[in-house]
């Protein structure tokens, strides 16, 4: 017997109230907007929390750090508004600073507890090959926040809360897999909303690419275009030998 047969992974749609941290202002839309969407129009309630001030991301000489924060804050509150996010939060972590656990555990287990969302999504910190600390510390802080953010001797001054999974987007290991076919033109809109990280032809080449991506796992799994997540529990973020497999 494993994990998967004595304990099943609810499935991603299945909450009710969700919190989305994204390292970077434009990731959520990157690697889960499909998903956002469906859920905005399936009634959920979507918090999304951005990470870090986009202070780095850039290669335009001219730009300055305090231009390119208030540049990215705008590009995505404009995202959000038009993926349907009803409430959008902003921590005050450095482009490229982002602790490993630690700081970034607290501060997102009080938003979980402050939101009370039943599921959370985050980067799948196990995505081999991946170098941007930021993706990787989002990644792993989250799933940490999992394992805290019900116990009630940590921060006590926040009561704790249960969450129902987490589901990791930009992952290799997916086991979760959503038809993002009616979404998908909506979702590529809200992208081009992020025009400060973007000249024309990077930003065709990133619909082209989304495109093909989405109908390369879409047709997998039967679907013409398709995101795809790997959604665990919290109990399967410790002590578990099988949660690489579920």
């Amino acid at each position: 017997m494993n994990w998967n047969e004595f304990l099943p992974v609810p499935h991603i749609d299945s909450a009710q109230k969700y919190v989305v941290f994204q390292p970077h202002s434009d990731d959520a839309v990157w690697f889960a907007g499909g998903l956002l969407l469906k859920l905005a129009k399936a009634g959920k309630e979507v918090t999304l929390v951005t990470m870090t001030d986009g202070c780095l991301g850039t290669t335009d000489v001219s730009m300055t750090r305090e231009r390119l924060v208030t540049i990215r804050k705008d590009e995505d509150q404009r995202a959000g508004e038009a993926m349907g996010v009803v409430k959008h939060l902003y921590l005050p972590f450095h482009d490229g600073q982002l602790p490993h656990c630690g700081e970034t555990t607290a501060a997102m287990v009080r938003i979980i507890r402050q939101e009370q969302p039943d599921a959370v999504l985050a980067p799948d910190p196990w995505l081999t090959y991946e170098a941007h600390q930021d993706h990787l510390n989002c990644g792993w802080s989250a799933a940490d926040s999992l394992i805290y953010c019900n116990l009630p001797l940590y921060l006590p001054e926040l009561p704790p809360h249960d969450v129902r999974f987490i589901a990791f987007y930009l992952t290799s290991r997916p086991n979760q897999f959503v038809d993002i076919t009616a979404e998908t033109e909506a979702k590529l809109a809200a992208l081009s909303l992020y025009k400060s990280q973007f000249t024309p032809e990077t930003l065709q080449m990133a619909i082209e690419y989304l495109a093909l991506k989405s109908a390369d796992v879409g047709a997998s799994h039967g679907m013409k275009l398709a995101e795809a997540f790997k959604v665990l529990t919290p109990l399967h973020l410790h002590t578990s030998v099988d949660s690489e497999f579920i």
